[in-house]
């Protein structure tokens, strides 16, 4: 009866306080290089699925000035490599290969915050559309993401029918628990932010 009441009050702290997994959050600006100047974000892997579809289902969080902001990421499993004998296999891109989608209120933080870094006009809500992106992977093995750290870059709106053309770096890292969404170019920042927003 004790052990159960000790249960029910860490579950209620936990709720209240924050306690469990957010308290090992790792720093959103954690990879970033001041000399570099990219505007690099890293979130914690809080929970992963694998789906029916072949996909890994990751929400992402990450920590910043004492608040939680996070999104989900999902990934298609087991996509070919792009490098092939030191050369670059143009067969390799994955349509639709990596969705974004809002976890609400720490998405519309991210948001807000990213629109910050990337010097845009400040946006308070995130897209509660499905987002969708080719992705071509930049690396020399299947990208069977449960065994390591894999790279990719990521496509969006690649015909420019939305006026919207952008593109982003997607490192996720299953074994180590993390995920990483680094800049290709500043160009592509007011883009990035739109698609993001709930208003574009």
């Amino acid at each position: 009866m004790k052990i159960k009441r000790i249960i029910l009050i860490m579950g209620f702290l936990s709720s209240v306080f924050g306690f469990g997994q957010n308290n090992n959050l790792i720093e959103l600006t954690a990879k970033q290089d001041a000399e570099e100047g990219w505007q690099d974000l890293v979130f914690s892997i809080t929970e992963k699925e694998k789906l029916d579809n072949g996909f890994w289902s990751l929400t992402c969080k990450a920590k910043y000035e004492n608040q939680i902001v996070g999104l989900k990421i999902n990934i298609a499993d087991g996509i070919p490599a792009g490098i092939v004998n030191e050369e670059i296999d143009n067969t390799s891109f994955k349509p639709n290969g990596v969705e974004i989608h809002s976890i609400g209120k720490e998405s519309d933080k991210l948001i807000e915050v990213i629109s910050k870094f990337y010097g845009q006009p400040k946006t308070l809500k995130f897209t509660s559309e499905k987002l969708t992106f080719t992705a071509f992977p930049l690396n020399k093995e299947n990208a069977v993401l449960e065994n390591g750290r894999f790279h990719f870059k990521l496509f969006f709106d690649e015909n420019d029918e939305r006026n919207l053309y952008a593109e982003i770096f997607l490192n996720p890292d299953l074994k180590n628990g993390t995920v990483e969404l680094n800049e290709k170019n500043e160009e592509y920042r007011s883009n990035i932010v739109k698609l993001l927003s709930k208003n574009k």
